[in-house]
């Protein structure tokens, strides 16, 4: 999946020390941006050669303000700074410990407790009351992140377009935001998210018609269609929707059989097609549309992002817009890739949310960037 972007690279030889001249098999506008993507960081060849890929990933030599001591999978991975940095004179951490608490009010009152210094993914029901704390502080940071119900389009019935737009109409995503983001989240129109280049705010959104949901679905013979929505436990936006969105899509005639599985599993449920519908989030790695297009669209990674949704006029205007130079040109073909991706519905967007992270009251300058990174050799523990 990382890797993907970069497979059109012909060679990549260094003409002098500080110098990498790389050429491509085929014309990228986005190839810029690839390039400051965290997954083009300075990697060492002898310590590759020596270890190999799989050793290396587990056991990386790195060059940032940090390196990893040690990885307890499932538990947590361990950071020390790296006197070897280029700044290190100015990271003011001796290490970093990212622990993984899957349970979101399991984290919060670790956070409360001091038994963490900060924690991501504070559920948005639990943001007023934690204010209230004068220990602790919650960030809201701008986001590239978009919710959204992915569709099996290999499973039955969920292959016919009438069925997907059905769907679409039977969620009211309006409620759904309010119950769920207590309004700290704002309905999601578009793949490509608000503030992201080329986003179409004009995109069109179905009304929440329950009515007009039933006739499309008697028309396609899908009134009594059953699905299978793989929820991830443990996390309570999902499971929340969950319930709001099998309850709307029961008044329509249509069955959502909910399976709560752990998350470390649902990806992979996922990956190999065994769910009818499930929410999924993204949060953009670069500024150029065109990774997420890619995923979400162009039909060549990931099975467009576990969807299986296939459109051939799509793909190929997919590959027209990573190499099209004139940016009105590319504007108005991911225009209209965002309107065939919503006429198709090759997932049912769902809202549009910030980063809401928290942090003790003793650290400074925990921030997360829109694209969803942590500067942590700014992170200040007073």
């Amino acid at each position: 999946l990382w890797s993907d972007p970069f497979s059109l690279i012909n060679t990549a030889t260094a003409s002098d020390a500080k110098t990498l001249v790389v050429t491509l098999k085929t014309p990228a506008v986005a190839f810029l941006s690839q390039l400051a993507s965290p997954t083009v960081s300075i990697l060492s060849e002898k310590a590759m050669t020596k270890m190999g890929e799989d050793a290396y990933s587990e056991n990386p030599v790195t060059s940032g303000a940090f390196t990893v001591d040690e990885w307890r999978k499932g538990d947590r991975v361990i950071l020390k700074k790296n006197p070897n940095f280029w700044q290190a004179g100015s990271v003011s951490l001796d290490g970093v410990e990212w622990v993984s608490v899957t349970d979101d009010n399991t984290r919060m009152r670790m956070v409360q407790n001091n038994e963490l210094d900060t924690a991501i993914f504070v559920p948005f029901s639990r943001v007023q009351e934690l204010k209230k704390d004068q220990n602790v502080v919650i960030h809201a940071d701008p986001s590239t992140r978009e919710d959204h119900l992915l569709i099996n389009h290999e499973h039955g019935l969920l292959a016919k377009p009438q069925v997907r737009q059905a769907l679409d109409m039977a969620i009211d995503k309006q409620s759904l935001v309010k119950a769920v983001t207590y309004g700290q989240g704002t309905v999601a129109y578009s793949y490509i998210p608000k503030g992201s280049l080329y986003h179409y705010a004009n995109n069109l959104q179905r009304p929440y018609d329950p009515a007009e949901a039933k006739k499309l679905l008697a028309a396609a013979g899908a009134q009594d269609l059953k699905l299978n929505y793989v929820v991830n436990a443990g996390n309570e936006a999902d499971e929340q929707i969950a319930v709001i969105i099998k309850d709307q899509l029961a008044k329509v005639g249509v069955t959502a059989n909910l399976q709560k599985v752990d998350p470390t599993q649902s990806w992979q449920m996922l990956v190999d097609g065994e769910y009818d519908i499930s929410v999924m989030y993204w949060t953009n790695d670069i500024l150029d549309p065109d990774q997420k297009t890619t995923f979400v669209l162009g039909h060549d990674t990931n099975q467009n992002y576990m969807t299986r949704y296939k459109n051939d006029q799509v793909k190929a205007l997919v590959a027209a817009a990573r190499i099209e130079a004139d940016p009105a040109k590319r504007e108005q073909m991911y225009v209209e890739l965002q309107k065939l991706a919503k006429q198709d519905v090759n997932w049912i967007d769902l809202y549009y949310s910030p980063y809401i992270n928290i942090s003790r009251k003793n650290v400074s300058n925990f921030l997360q960037n829109p694209l969803g990174r942590f500067t942590l050799e700014e992170v200040v523990k007073n």
